[in-house]
């Protein structure tokens, strides 16, 4: 492993451990002390308090779990869906290829963000709603990846040896070119992990994100 992704994993997990730490942690983030408004910087509240007295530590800490956990669920279901049409689309070809490459196309030519904008004010804040609406666009990226690192495999050798012994599909799909090509998506995944977290604080911040006492 190079540099980087070493640099880069070891930033995962520790932004994972602190994600962890509320459940040590025995601040509340939810607790008023209103005799501790926007508190400085101590050994009690290690980032102060706001302006209802609440600890910005565990607030930053439990923040972070949710964030996270957006981030893995939105890339856990888009990666899943966006590389089995990926996959079928690049195996099968002809009007199977033309059909789902034309409406991933109908996707990316609207602004993601806009999408997933829409969808959150349609549906309203929450949780649900906002992994909704970031895996409405989170797939096409996997699609569009799997498709390519497939059609590039589809006419190797081991591949029409498989056909010919009479493999099934599936089997194919899943055993001979899903793992040949999973290291690109693995790569794609940990950035879409980033931009779904930067996607629902900027749903949040307009107010039609992940509302408290999240």
């Amino acid at each position: 492993m190079g540099f980087l992704p070493r640099v880069m994993a070891g930033v995962m997990g520790a932004a994972v451990v602190l994600a962890l730490l509320p459940m040590v942690v025995a601040a509340d983030p939810t607790v008023l002390n209103l005799e501790h408004l926007l508190a400085a910087p101590s050994t009690t509240h290690w980032l102060g308090t706001d302006e209802l007295g609440r600890d910005l530590f565990s607030r930053l800490l439990y923040g972070m779990q949710v964030s996270l956990m957006v981030g893995f669920i939105v890339v856990a279901v888009s990666g899943t869906v966006g590389t089995l049409i990926g996959l079928v689309s690049g195996y099968f070809g002809g009007w199977v290829d033309t059909l789902l490459m034309r409406i991933t196309d109908v996707f990316l030519s609207f602004p993601g963000i806009l999408i997933a904008i829409s969808f959150a004010a349609l549906a309203g804040p929450g949780v649900e709603n906002v992994i909704l609406a970031l895996c409405l666009m989170g797939w096409v990226g996997f699609a569009r990846l799997a498709r390519a690192q497939t059609l590039s495999l589809r006419h190797e050798d081991y591949i029409r040896a498989a056909e010919i012994s009479g493999v099934p599909v599936a089997r194919i799909l899943f055993v001979y070119i899903l793992p040949n090509v999973s290291a690109p998506l693995i790569v794609e995944a940990s950035f879409s992990v980033a931009g779904a977290m930067m996607a629902e604080a900027g749903l949040s911040f307009l107010g039609i994100g992940i509302q408290p006492p999240w």
